[in-house]
């Protein structure tokens, strides 16, 4: 029998592991737990006390050796062979990781830095939601009565400690769904994999719409990352002199109502509502305020959203 040791730390919700086969470490509470294994497999269970219900998956993991010289292998896959040898990064990968590693506690982390980065009001409503939820949740935990070793106990004890779970539940699995797009849109990257060239660029008029509209992406894009240099660049203000091309943006946070209907190509009265509603409200965080504070109609809003940009005020 070979030699063998084991060390658990416990700190609140986390806990740290060390064996002879490596570190592992977990985050969570009862009903809802992640765990990092030191084979690097990741196994979330999520249970619902005092009912038997439990689910547990598991993903990702590597080759290794065992003690007696086996080998536990992950399914093999076939690599292309113009595969890079290094690890691709994944930036923003970290919002999903905190909100399972966490169990949903700190869901709210991720929403509050995108917040930060596209000076967005709306999201620093949904990370309030997300911490309220978490309050509510350990509201729930605290009250439901419990026995001398944490476990609930009786009818009520059960539902408040089975209600706890299953919003936390669905804090995580909202949180993860809201962040995909979010995701994308904090650090610019691509919804999906690059679309084929038009058939018509071969056409001069098409080519150089098509044109425009790879400049206001990427114009977009520059205003995403650098709001600063942006508005140094006058981008979505063609009622300003500047030497940067946009591709044709208007930024309905500060241009005039002339310049929204002209680059647009809408009418008079919906730009002239869109600059009154941006008063009231002060700036817009996202088109879908545009469209239902200005009182857009769909064909309008079509138009809009082409060459529409929202700069930070």
């Amino acid at each position: 029998m070979g030699f063998s040791s084991r060390k658990s730390f416990k700190a609140g919700p986390f806990r740290v592991t060390a064996s002879k086969s490596g570190l592992s470490y977990s985050a969570g509470v009862k009903g809802a737990r992640v765990t990092r294994r030191s084979d690097g497999r990741v196994q979330t269970t999520l249970s619902v006390p005092g009912t038997g219900l439990r689910h547990s998956t598991t993903s990702g993991g590597t080759s290794r050796s065992t003690t007696d010289g086996s080998h536990a292998t992950a399914a093999p896959t076939s690599a292309p062979a113009s595969a890079p040898t290094g690890r691709q990064r994944r930036p923003g990968a970290w919002y999903f990781l905190i909100v399972l590693l966490s169990a949903g506690v700190l869901s709210a982390v991720p929403f509050a830095h995108a917040a930060a980065r596209l000076q967005r009001r709306d999201l620093l409503v949904r990370a309030g939601c997300y911490a309220a939820a978490v309050v509510v949740f350990g509201a729930l935990s605290s009250l439901a009565p419990k026995d001398a070793q944490g476990h609930a106990v009786g009818a009520g004890g059960n539902l408040l400690s089975g209600l706890s779970v299953l919003l936390l539940i669905a804090t995580i699995v909202t949180a993860c769904y809201q962040l995909v797009p979010l995701r994308r849109e904090v650090f610019g990257l691509a919804a999906g994999p690059a679309q084929p060239a038009h058939p018509a660029t071969a056409d001069p008029v098409v080519a150089a719409r098509l044109a425009a509209r790879a400049r206001r992406d990427e114009a977009r894009s520059l205003a995403q990352t650098d709001p600063v240099l942006a508005r140094d660049l006058h981008i979505g203000r063609p009622d300003l002199s500047r030497e940067y091309d946009d591709g044709g943006l208007i930024d309905l946070n500060h241009a005039p109502a002339v310049a929204i209907a002209e680059a647009c190509s809408i009418e008079p009265a919906p730009a002239q509502r869109i600059v009154a509603a941006r008063q009231e409200l002060g700036s817009f965080g996202s088109l879908d305020e545009v469209f239902v504070f200005a009182r857009i109609e769909d064909g309008t809003a079509a138009l809009i959203r082409e060459y529409a940009v929202l700069l930070p005020r």
